[in-house]
């Protein structure tokens, strides 16, 4: 075993120059040396050295080796002990640098997840009150391009701390942001989200049963989901195995009712059922409450944020550049399809119909010859694609779609200008659809600030 008796300094150099060799990569360890040989690189000696402790690369190979070295299965969460106290240590060391070296110090971009989340100082609190599952920091690995500019974002717009389970006092709150808000959030969930209401108060073995409303996202809309949650106050972030999906879900009593009570009103699709079931459900199990079940909402699309929560959810924008001996040809357009029956039975063709009517176009039946068949809505025409701009810019998207609607913007600018020549502007709508939808890699949220929120 190592000691640290004091040797000749000629073997003590000799000793300390092989350590150092193997520093920069620890995972030839793992391969080729024993837990003595391990256990000597971090012995005092090694750390402390000037020259050695202000090389910043030391540390990122420390972290890496240990995040990109784990057996497969080997979550964060079920790292070993030694592991985390190696990967902290180094982290504290990365951080106090700058102080003790006296030099300037940035955060590199591609930085962990794990420090980014901690450097924003923000706790992430299920609705039970127990720390969200260390699961999420798997998003390092699967969507690492859309967390570079994540810095940039959160510098002109910093998040507060989300606290566990509050109330909120509406006395005060500006009413037309709060319809927004409500709205916005009423077609989130009418497009990606389920009000699940229990049949029975337990489960045959006797578990009881809870009902909850539930929101996917996708991977890269976390910050919008993080920004909802923070909103609400209320509900716990999931990551969805095998998709890239994180559901959001609302299960205690006063984060339902909060919800129940933000929505209630602004509904338009045959959802609306499942959410008078809840309201039921609620008022049986208090006989202090008193919820009245609102009527769909039939007022005009143009008068709240609805249709931006379901585009957020389900819409589409779409460039498409054909170019060959015959023709070249440009179109831009924006898709929206739904199921043409829920799992009830109840057809979707009459709000889908109503924004069609605001679009200029008409609602077609796609996949007939499929066990699920789909309405689909597709603008057809300037004034259409115009109508949309109008009515986005009145109630933004938030999520990663926004910058999917600017890409199509510029495009629709072309049109704009006049008289559209589609051979001279294709390679710059091929450059502007080159970096749209899925392959998009770069995601800047600045539009984030403007976000609806119930404390103004």
């Amino acid at each position: 075993m190592f000691t640290c008796n004091p040797t000749s300094a000629k073997q003590n150099q000799q000793e300390t120059n092989r350590y150092r060799a193997l520093c920069p990569d620890l995972s030839r360890i793992l391969r080729d040396y024993t837990l003595d040989t391990v256990s000597r690189i971090w012995r005092a000696e090694d750390i402390v050295q000037p020259d050695n402790y202000l090389n910043i690369n030391n540390y990122w190979d420390v972290i890496t080796t240990v995040l990109n070295m784990r057996s497969p299965g080997i979550r964060l969460h079920k790292l070993a002990l030694f592991g985390w106290a190696v990967v902290v240590t180094a982290v504290l060391l990365l951080l106090s640098l700058p102080v003790l070296a006296g030099v300037a110090f940035s955060i590199p971009l591609a930085l962990n997840l794990a420090v980014f989340w901690e450097l924003l100082n923000i706790n992430l609190i299920q609705s039970e009150g127990n720390t969200i599952s260390l699961d999420l920091l798997g998003i390092l690995r699967d969507y690492t391009p859309e967390l570079i500019c994540y810095i940039m974002v959160f510098k002109s717009y910093a998040l507060v701390k989300l606290k566990g389970i509050r109330t909120y006092n509406t006395a005060g709150i500006n009413q037309q942001k709060k319809n927004k808000f409500n709205s916005y959030l009423a077609g989130l969930i009418e497009g990606d989200g389920t009000i699940i209401v229990p049949k029975s108060e337990r489960s045959p073995k006797g578990v009881l049963n809870y009902p909850s409303i539930q929101i996917v996202f996708h991977l890269k809309d976390l910050p919008l989901a993080l920004l909802i949650q923070k909103n609400l106050g209320h509900g716990s972030l999931a990551r969805k195995k095998g998709v890239n999906a994180y559901i959001f879900t609302v299960n205690n009593k006063v984060g339902l009712l909060l919800l129940v009570s933000l929505i209630n009103g602004y509904m338009r699709t045959p959802k609306i059922n499942a959410l008078w079931k809840l309201i039921d459900w609620l008022n049986m199990k208090d006989p202090n409450l008193d919820y009245i079940k609102k009527p769909l909402n039939t007022s005009p699309l143009i008068t709240d944020a609805w249709l931006s929560g379901l585009i957020e959810a389900d819409g589409h924008f779409a460039i498409r550049s054909t170019q060959n001996d015959k023709y070249t040809k440009v179109e831009c357009k924006f898709e929206l399809s739904q199921s043409q029956k829920n799992h009830n039975g109840e057809s979707s063709l009459y709000f889908l119909e109503n924004i069609a009517e605001l679009l200029s176009t008409i609602v077609n039946s796609i996949r007939i010859d499929k066990p699920n068949p789909e309405y689909k809505v597709r603008t057809t025409n300037l004034r259409g694609n115009l109508c949309l701009e109008s009515y986005l810019t009145n109630y933004p998207l938030f999520g990663a779609k926004y910058l999917d609607f600017k890409s199509w913007t510029e495009v629709l600018n072309l049109f704009k200008a006049g008289k559209f020549d589609h051979k001279s502007n294709m390679q710059k709508v091929i450059h502007i659809k080159s970096n749209m939808n899925d392959k998009r890699t770069v995601f800047v949220w600045d539009h984030l600030k403007n976000f609806y929120s119930l404390n103004e």
